[in-house]
């Protein structure tokens, strides 16, 4: 797929493309309900369900990236996905905060995904552009 040599647990298989694609769509739609339901003022009730499932698929969406490559979880990427997971999981808390977190979020978003691989790939504990553990090797 893209992550070169498997260096984690699952590694690539038939059709993870397309789960990942299936995740990512109901995410998206998922978490558009979340932003309707708190940027029209809703009750939090009437947008906690679209809440719980974008937190079900993005959870599935992290432990797929994880368990595919560890070093997912040191580089840019995966450092902002994981930051996303937590701001996203704290919508509701402090309700005069959720537009905020959820426009970091979208900005996060648009970012870290429209980024060069140069940014992505960056390994935070390495210090340098990784794209698989081979890397290490100089």
């Amino acid at each position: 797929m893209s992550d070169a040599p498997s260096s984690g647990v699952i590694g690539d298989f038939p059709g993870k493309r397309w789960l990942k694609i299936a995740l990512r769509t109901l995410h998206i739609l998922s978490v558009v309900g979340v932003c309707g339901g708190i940027w029209f003022g809703h009750a939090q009730e009437e947008w906690r369900g679209f809440w719980m499932f974008a937190l079900a698929t993005g959870m599935a969406m992290l432990l797929l990236d994880a368990l595919s490559n560890w070093l997912w979880l040191v580089q840019v990427r995966g450092v902002t996905i994981l930051s996303k997971f937590i701001l996203f999981s704290m919508l509701g808390v402090y309700p005069s905060a959720d537009r905020w977190l959820l426009t970091a979020i979208i900005v996060a978003s648009v970012v870290i995904s429209h980024a060069p691989g140069s940014i992505r790939y960056y390994s935070l504990l390495h210090r340098r552009v990784m794209r698989s553990l081979t890397d290490m090797k100089g």
